[in-house]
């Protein structure tokens, strides 16, 4: 529960009405003060005020028939509605007329956010807000709705953007786009909506833009006096081209990355395939070499005393010799590697 009940967001709106068309305002207090104490919002949707003089004017003709509605928050009078009144009325104390030192108003006591509240509620019947101000209207009332209803103080029924929408007077993809620009407009493209140099259609397309691409047309649009959303457009579909392009090639350089992998791979595996056969030959012809040398025919006493064999045979046959003691080195002693040596060395004298 909030303040007196649960408020909904048409009791505020018709509370604003009130204070704007009338001199009725329920619950609102009749006070006399000074201009002086008076403080501005802090925070107000209407960037400036003409034609002040032309108010304290027609005051001095016909009398303030409107008094300023205030809002006592946390001690202190805020304006609600009438920012351009009581300017009016400093401006006819700075002229010398003491009769405006004290002045009616309406005050109610009221929280930050029902001040807030009330205070944009009022703003939203300006017919007259720039693009800017009604971004930036929408976006606060999203924010201060949101927090309300949270803590209890207000019942909203339906979605934010279209009770929001429904009260400004605009659609729902109009409220999408206000949030767009309000969640993602760089503050050099915010400078350029503020000042008139963009309206919301560009506001809008820039601010799908990164950040970087944001502050070049920002720049663009201050040196040229404004920007169409048009132009903004062309320039976010040629982006958007130009990612696509990007992204296809980088997907056709990583398939090729791939198929140059798969053809290195291939080229090892035959290479190993190659290496492999050429070991598994040469293991068979060793293991045939020792298989013919099992028994090998010896060279005898005889045939050596009596020079039968020839130089050709002896030396086959220590071939095999050789052979077969390479598959049983650890049947060998000292003595028979000595005597091996020895007969190496023997003849390698000759």
């Amino acid at each position: 529960m909030g303040l007196e009940g649960e408020f909904s967001f048409l009791d505020i709106v018709n509370s604003a009405t009130r204070s704007r068309t009338a001199a009725e305002v329920k619950d609102y207090t009749e006070i006399w003060l000074s201009p002086y104490e008076i403080k501005d919002a802090p925070q107000n949707t209407r960037q400036e005020y003409k034609n002040i003089d032309a108010l304290a004017d027609a005051f001095l003709l016909v009398g303030q028939e409107q008094p300023t509605v205030l809002a006592k928050v946390n001690g202190e009078y805020r304006i609600v509605d009438g920012h351009r009144r009581n300017r009016a009325n400093i401006m006819l104390i700075e002229r010398g007329y003491e009769q405006f030192k004290k002045v009616r108003f309406f005050y109610k006591d009221m929280t930050e956010n029902m001040y807030e509240l009330s205070l944009l509620a009022g703003n939203g019947f300006t017919q007259d807000l720039t693009p800017y101000e009604k971004a930036e209207l929408a976006g606060r009332l999203k924010k201060v709705l949101e927090k309300m209803r949270d803590n209890g103080e207000i019942e909203l029924k339906g979605k934010l953007r279209d009770i929001i929408g429904q009260y400004l007077g605009e659609s729902s993809g109009q409220m999408g786009r206000y949030e767009k620009i309000n969640n993602s407009l760089t503050e050099e493209a915010k400078e350029q909506f503020k000042n008139g140099n963009l309206g919301s259609v560009a506001a809008y397309e820039i601010a799908r833009l990164p950040a970087a691409e944001q502050k070049i047309i920002a720049n663009l649009a201050a040196e040229q006096g404004g920007i169409e959303g048009k132009e903004i457009a062309a320039i976010v579909q040629e982006k958007k081209e130009l990612e696509k392009q990007t992204k296809k090639a980088e997907e056709a350089a990583r398939e090729a990355k791939k198929a140059a992998k798969a053809a290195q791979n291939a080229q090892i595996g035959a290479t190993q395939a190659s290496l492999q056969a050429e070991r598994s030959a040469e293991n068979a012809d060793q293991s045939a070499g020792v298989v013919i040398g099992m028994n090998p025919p010896m060279v005898s006493i005889m045939d050596t005393e009596n020079d039968i064999s020839s130089p050709e045979e002896i030396k086959q046959e220590a071939i095999i010799i050789l052979q077969q003691l390479l598959h049983i080195p650890e049947k060998l002693t000292y003595e028979d590697v000595i005597s091996l040596q020895g007969i190496f060395i023997e003849r390698n004298r000759e």
